[in-house]
């Protein structure tokens, strides 16, 4: 650009950028001069100024470099851009991970590298501190490795991988604190087939055996006293942000139900009044921590729950009916589904239900079926020969651009969303947080759209015709 260019030689002129269709043509201008003043920002600056005009917000990025470049020399350390070349993109698209780093500078130094290592698969210290600490500067790796355009599906098993460490660790914390002996912790959702998002919650399960003699109640009151310690210590919000949002409503019975089960109450339950979709949602059931005894025996019978050797055409009604309901009830409450990534036809959950669907009815026959995560689930399907080749890659290829986007809306707040913006600049700046780098914003948002609506597409079609399209 050849305003960047100019920028080398002290250019200030907001037209290019406005013809560039910048939301803030005047106040990025500025931003952009102030911030290559700046004596460790002068020498880089046509690289990093050009990687802050494809970003979300380069206004708000090019104050956070600059800010973050004083804090860097105040503690003696300048800042070392070609170390970190990940940075600034990181900062126009994060406004939530940028206060991370103005909070701690010498964070700087885990983004080394293009791109930086993966977060630490090792568990933090037993404390609630050390569990936040872990978790944000794992963030800052993952959201720095996407913008070095590693392959994305890496990025899901790395948010997982994150979590399942946290969880250990508030395990043990909890445990500690209580005195109180741990129950199995189990993952569901999308922890449970390691695809987390940037900002999910965790859907989690608690077990445990009942010792031999021991008082019923009793043991369900001191489990709920650690569960409730647990998921409000994890929740926590501080200054320095939160551990997880942790979601026990999968649980037998739900909102209605325990805390935490015993193993042969959880079993009855399923085995007296277990629902088709409990059947769906228990596929991705898988054990993350504390005593394995519990979780291995229920893992083991509810495998026989969620996959029949001789199925009906109810799996595939059943399926269909909980995806149709899904999507009237966010119509009759006001929520337009069309705009939601994860919920509205052609979204997420259709290439979810649909693997789904086809996991519950050829699962109980075909071992390699029983796996919560989608994409393995989909490849395994076509090298069963049960969908063809070019139908795996198109729903691989649909389910990745749509969990992309997703994660591309949680980034910028670490708020828990799946609706797409109406507004147009909202939806350029969810486009560059995609990647999509365009010099026009008008560009970008439109191949953007162009792309959502070929995605959205695809996968409506291959729902319709292997779900919706008649009895199995």
């Amino acid at each position: 650009m050849r305003w960047v260019e100019g920028l080398a030689r002290g250019a200030s002129d907001a037209a290019p950028l406005r013809a560039l269709g910048i939301a803030e043509p005047e106040r990025t201008a500025k931003a952009l001069h102030e911030a290559a003043a700046h004596p460790d920002l002068a020498a880089d600056a046509p690289r990093w100024s050009a990687a802050l005009l494809v970003g979300a917000r380069p206004a708000a990025g090019a104050r956070a470099l600059l800010d973050l470049a004083m804090r860097c020399r105040e503690q003696g350390a300048p800042l070392d851009l070609a170390r970190v070349p990940q940075l600034p993109g990181l900062l126009a698209a994060s406004s939530a991970l940028t206060r991370v780093l103005q909070r701690h500078p010498d964070w700087i130094d885990d983004l080394a590298g293009d791109p930086p290592p993966p977060p630490r698969t090792e568990s933090p210290e037993p404390e609630w501190a050390a569990i936040r600490e872990a978790k944000y500067r794992g963030l800052l790796r993952v959201a720095a490795r996407d913008l070095a355009d590693r392959p994305f599906e890496a990025s899901l098993r790395e948010l997982s991988d994150l979590a399942d460490g946290c969880l250990r660790a508030a395990l043990a914390c909890t445990e500690r604190e209580t005195g109180l002996a741990p129950p199995s912790l189990l993952a569901l959702g999308k922890l449970g087939g390691r695809e987390l998002n940037f900002s999910s919650d965790v859907d989690l399960l608690f077990l445990y055996d009942l010792p031999a003699g021991a008082d019923p109640l009793a043991a369900q009151e001191s489990v709920t006293e650690w569960v409730r310690h647990f998921k409000t210590h994890l929740e926590q919000p501080t200054d320095e942000g939160f551990g997880y949002r942790v979601d026990l409503n999968l649980r037998p019975e739900g909102r209605q139900g325990v805390l935490a089960n015993p193993v042969d109450a959880a079993l009855t339950y399923y085995e007296a009044f277990g629902a088709e979709w409990e059947r769906q949602m228990l596929i991705r059931l898988r054990a993350v921590a504390g005593p394995p005894e519990p979780s291995q025996r229920f893992q083991q019978t509810i495998a026989h729950f969620v996959y029949r050797a001789l199925i009906g055409p109810d799996v595939m009604r059943g399926v269909r009916e909980m995806k149709a309901r899904i999507e009237r009830e966010r119509r009759a409450a006001g929520r337009d589904p069309d705009a939601c990534l994860k919920e509205g036809p052609g979204g997420i959950r259709d290439v979810e239900f649909l693997v789904q669907a086809f996991q519950l009815f050829y699962g109980g026959r075909a071992p390699r079926l029983q796996t919560g995560n989608v994409l393995e689930a989909l490849r395994a399907l076509g090298e069963l020969g049960l969908l063809p080749a070019d139908v795996v890659r198109a729903l691989c290829d649909a389910y990745l651009w749509l969990r992309r986007a997703e994660h591309a809306l949680q980034l910028a707040d670490e708020q828990q969303t799946s609706r797409v913006p109406a507004r147009a600049e909202a939806r350029t700046e969810l486009a560059r947080r995609m990647g999509y780098r365009e010099p026009g914003a008008d560009a970008a948002r439109n191949r953007f759209l162009d792309d959502w609506t070929a995605v959205r597409s695809e996968v409506r079609q291959h729902f319709e015709a292997l779900v919706l399209g008649g009895e199995s």
